[in-house]
């Protein structure tokens, strides 16, 4: 008798991360569960090869679910952050969260997930200080400002209801994250292609990562032994990087001079607050993944990036 596919639920699964990982689990031999608000919706845009439901009670009470994502919440990144903008963005992380929440303890302990991945950001570390860039492992402190105070919350949300239903719980903080089908890549090439170069001083760190070490590395935490999983887990490359590094590197796939730059200030009148998003940021460091022997497939800028342009 052959052992029936672990199954994966996927809540906020029709976004660019939950996108991934639900191909990426389908090929690994997974059943993949999507959790949508609107499942015909999503059926459309990712196909027939996963199941959908519109919420977690739909989910039978005798399914066996090996992993929970939990990937909810609306983009940071998309309008204006005025207080109505600020509160839509923590409703849409806090109520997925705790309906999760209610979800896990209503099921009997045996059908409960064997983990819950959260995701969270390297916002939470908030900007950088008057003395410079500090690298942030997974224990630096958080701050005040508004993308910390988001992830705060999100992560404290996520915390209490895994606590409630004794569900293992791990913390995902992601930093950008880049694929060749969306996110904010294509935002990151346009100044490139314009041939314009350091936003600001350019000094200011970028946190990313490859999308494909996002699914991998969610895969390796499922596998590692429950005993030596951490708390938090930054998902960031393990090279530092810089904006006006990831201008080199993208100038270079695209063969573009960079003969421009755009100041902070313009930023800062065009954005408001919001600028912070490219003028601020901490050096992270995937402490926790790289002690636990997780090797990244895209540790450096110019691979990640020739992998995703197609540069031969």
């Amino acid at each position: 008798m052959t052992n029936p596919s672990p199954t994966l639920v996927l809540i906020g699964g029709s976004g660019l991360i939950g996108r991934h990982l639900a191909a990426f689990f389908r090929q690994d031999g997974w059943r993949v569960l999507i959790v949508s608000r609107d499942p015909n919706r999503a059926r459309e845009d990712l196909g027939g090869q996963y199941e959908y439901v519109a919420s977690l009670n739909h989910l039978y009470a005798d399914m066996p679910i090996d992993l929970v994502v939990n990937l909810a919440g609306a983009s940071i990144g998309e309008g204006k952050w005025t207080p109505q903008r600020k509160h839509a963005l923590l409703d849409s992380r806090l109520q997925p969260t705790r309906a999760l929440g209610e979800w896990l303890q209503q099921r009997t302990p045996d059908k409960r997930p064997k983990l819950v991945v959260q995701a969270s950001a390297v916002g939470y570390y908030g900007n950088g200080r008057a003395d410079g860039w500090p690298h942030c492992t997974e224990s630096a402190p958080p701050q005040t400002v508004f993308p910390s105070q988001l992830c705060q919350q999100w992560e404290a949300a996520a915390k209490e209801a895994a606590q409630a239903a004794g569900v293992p719980l791990v913390i995902c903080r992601f930093g950008v994250v880049l694929a060749r089908d969306g996110g904010i890549l294509p935002q990151l090439l346009k100044p490139v292609a314009w041939c314009v170069g350091n936003i600001g001083s350019g000094e200011q760190p970028l946190a990313w990562i490859h999308i494909d070490d996002v699914a991998h590395g969610i895969r390796f935490l499922y596998r590692l032994q429950p005993e030596r999983r951490r708390a938090v887990y930054n998902f960031t490359a393990s090279q530092l990087s810089t904006q006006a590094d990831f201008a080199r590197a993208a100038a270079s796939a695209l063969r573009r001079p960079l003969l421009l730059g755009i100041p902070a200030a313009l930023m800062r009148g065009i954005m408001g607050e919001q600028a912070d998003l490219v003028l601020e940021g901490q050096f992270v460091v995937p402490q926790a993944l790289l002690a636990d022997g997780y090797h990244f497939r895209f540790p450096e800028l110019p691979q990640a990036l020739a992998d995703l342009l197609n540069v031969q």
